[in-house]
C-alpha cells in the first residue's frame, strides 16, 4: 500500500502527560467494564466529546437563523397573543 494512502487512514498518535492518577484509574476501570483497551476507550470518549456541540456552538445556532426583522410592537403583540 502506498504510504500516502496508509497515512490518510491511520490517525496520528496523541500522548497526554501528567494525567492525575484518579482520572487514569477511572478510565482504566471504565475501559475494563466495556472490555476495551485504555487507548480504544479513550479514543471513543474523545470521539463522542467532539461529536457533541459546545455551549458556544449551541448558543450561536439561533443567531445563524435568518428571518424577518420584527419591530418592538410586533414582538409585544406576539407575546401578548401567546399569553391568551
Amino acid at each position: 500500500m502506498h504510504y500516502a494512502c496508509y497515512n490518510s487512514r491511520v490517525g496520528r498518535p496523541l500522548q497526554i502527560r501528567n494525567v492525575p492518577e484518579p482520572v487514569l484509574e477511572t478510565l482504566r476501570e471504565r475501559a475494563d467494564e466495556v472490555h476495551k483497551s485504555l487507548a480504544a476507550y479513550v479514543l471513543e470518549v474523545l470521539t463522542q466529546h467532539v461529536a457533541t456541540k459546545s455551549m458556544p456552538q449551541v448558543l450561536a445556532g439561533p443567531r445563524l437563523r435568518r428571518g424577518k426583522q420584527l419591530a418592538n410592537r410586533e414582538i409585544l403583540d406576539l407575546i401578548s397573543r401567546g399569553r391568551r
